[in-house]
């Protein structure tokens, strides 16, 4: 019988590392569907009201907007790697507690407190978690022009 060389059974265990030792491999059974963040979706009341209010607090773009054959408008926004999509809805807006939507989304940032001060600024409904302001900032919550509230925490 013929014995493996050496080289080959280095090469067969580098293989065997890569497929099955290598960060996409430990992502894959981890996140066995392979799911990335793509976007988010709420119900606003005013349309126009939340599309300025992402456009110049947080610095999403206006993608695409318009009606639906159903009464209701839409505007998808994003920013690199993500998106918000809004729809406002033809009619009375339901009461808050029956509105369905998110509870919350969270974004990641390198220095919470710099984007707490620069949204406080900009005039955003900005209130910290646990340790008041100018305290160490490490997480926050804001509102959007809906009341929809979003979650600002330290990127890890």
């Amino acid at each position: 019988m013929h014995e493996p060389s050496p080289h080959r059974i280095h090469c067969a265990a580098l293989l065997f590392f890569a497929a099955f030792c290598s960060p996409a491999a430990a992502q894959s059974t981890q996140n066995p569907l392979q799911l990335r963040p793509d976007h988010a979706t709420a119900a606003v009341t005013d349309l126009d009201r939340a599309i300025r209010w992402y456009q110049d607090m947080l610095g999403f773009r206006v993608l695409n907007r318009g009606d639906r054959p159903n009464g209701s408008r839409f505007a998808d926004l994003e920013i690199p790697g993500y998106g918000i999509g809004l729809v406002q809805n033809p009619g009375t807006p339901p009461t808050a507690a029956a509105r369905s939507g998110w509870i919350h989304i969270v974004f990641s940032v390198p220095d919470p407190a710099r984007a707490f001060a620069t949204l406080k600024s900009h005039g955003a409904d900005v209130t910290t978690r646990g340790n008041p302001a100018p305290a160490q900032v490490t997480t926050f919550l804001l509102h959007d022009s809906e009341g929809n509230e979003i979650e600002i925490v330290q990127e890890h």
